[in-house]
């Protein structure tokens, strides 16, 4: 699997750090996504651990080895019902961690509603747009948050989720 994304890497040898929350029932993709990240040299972590079951993925940021970078939750109809979602991304959206805040770029994997929490916020659309597109517009955007000196570029799938129609 080759990407189409430049190496923006703030120096030869540095590796974003991923974290990659998901629901066990979403296994295989987030192994998928593992997998590509580590192939584009990018530090992907990923605990084997079901999110749903009460893990708080909270203090596993905090007790990283590492300062992570970004949180690429994967979302489904399956993990939207799950109480890390709503619970864990909150508390990671309004804190910053080792001085820091981190960034959170949801990957969407099927056709479901993205909770409140997420609804105004930007995500990667792997249903609609499919796997490539959607990868490497997620490259782009790891890349941007840890090579700040980096011209923004607007992915093409990094979607702003369609506003409510009022009745």
């Amino acid at each position: 699997m080759r990407s189409r994304t430049p190496n923006l890497t703030k120096s030869e040898g540095y590796q974003p750090h991923v974290v990659i929350p998901y629901n066990y029932a979403d296994h295989e993709f987030a192994s998928k996504l593992t997998a590509a990240l580590r192939h584009d040299r990018i530090t992907p972590w990923i605990d084997d651990v079901d999110m749903s079951a009460g893990v708080l993925l909270v203090s596993r940021i905090t007790q990283a080895v590492r300062p992570v970078d970004c949180i690429v939750p994967v979302i489904s109809t399956v993990s939207v019902g799950s109480g890390w979602v709503t619970h864990d991304l909150g508390v990671i959206m309004t804190r910053s961690f080792c001085g820091r805040r981190v960034r959170v770029l949801p990957a969407r994997i099927d056709d479901c509603a993205l909770p409140d929490l997420l609804a105004s916020r930007p995500y990667f659309d792997f249903h609609r747009n499919g796997w490539s597109v959607a990868y490497d517009d997620l490259l782009v955007a790891v890349h941007q948050r840890t090579a700040p000196n980096v011209a923004p570029v607007a992915p093409a799938s990094f979607r702003l989720p369609r506003p409510a129609r009022l009745t």
